[in-house]
């Protein structure tokens, strides 16, 4: 999530069902690509049922992607299409 305002901010109340880990903001696939890596190998540790990647711009969503197809996480991933709000 890109703003900590938002209407999806976390409710620490229902936090049985759902784990929300916030990256530190920036570009995913370019200046915050390590923090995202560092992120998603803790998360990827214990597999979630699903993840949700929620990006403040789609600038750079194909590039993210690609990050996402390629080893290691082709094999620990089944992406999804895009969805845009």
């Amino acid at each position: 999530m890109a703003d900590g305002n938002s209407s999806l901010v976390y409710d620490e109340s229902d936090s049985a069902a759902w784990q929300v880990h916030r990256i530190a903001p920036g570009c995913l696939c370019c200046a915050g690509n390590l923090v995202l890596r560092v992120t998603l190998n803790r998360l990827l540790r214990r597999p979630p049922a699903q993840l949700f990647i929620s990006l403040a711009d789609a600038t750079h969503v194909d590039r993210l992607r690609a990050m996402l197809e390629a080893a290691p996480y082709d094999a620990l991933l089944r992406l999804e299409p895009v969805l845009t709000a």
